[in-house]
């Protein structure tokens, strides 16, 4: 409701309740104990977690061909390469779209992937792909990713505009 009331000023902001992945349908989230932090689309290897049944959706379901859309945005704890999964069409029409999202190692690797995975399909696209570093954006250097569970990296994707 907070949410909803903070946003009533923004037209073109649409609250939705939905997780997104590689397809549309049902699926489980698995709960976090702590407030409204952590939840996520696959089992975590610390332990056995509760569960709802939520609807998920891929965003080429979401939004219609040809819809323009300018930014997304995603920390969904190392389901990232999911949701990018359903997206390849709107990421492929939309020549000026940027990706903000978070590289979580550790957590891609628990959700069956590989970080590797994220920077190739975002670099098939077309796509520059900088880190936000302690003075600002600079290109993502692989050699400085650490796979441990507290090591996360937030990121920029776009394409470069020639001229």
């Amino acid at each position: 409701a907070h949410l909803r009331e903070a946003l009533s000023d923004f037209p073109y902001v649409h609250l939705n309740q939905l997780a997104v992945s590689d397809k549309t349908g049902e699926s489980l989230l698995y709960v976090s104990d702590e407030l409204n932090v952590d939840h996520r689309a696959y089992p975590p290897a610390d332990g056995s977690r509760d569960t709802i049944v939520i609807r998920a959706v891929a965003l080429d379901d979401y939004f219609a061909p040809g819809e323009r859309v300018d930014l997304i945005k995603m920390d969904i704890q190392g389901y990232e390469l999911h949701a990018l999964r359903g997206s390849e069409r709107v990421i492929r029409e939309n020549r000026r779209i940027k990706l903000l999202l978070e590289l979580w190692p550790y957590g891609l690797r628990q959700a069956g992937v590989d970080w590797k995975d994220v920077v190739q399909m975002l670099e098939r696209h077309g796509m520059s792909i900088q880190q936000f570093g302690r003075s600002g954006l600079e290109p993502l250097r692989p050699e400085s990713i650490h796979e441990t569970a507290e090591w996360y990296v937030n990121l920029l994707a776009y394409r470069p505009t020639s001229g």
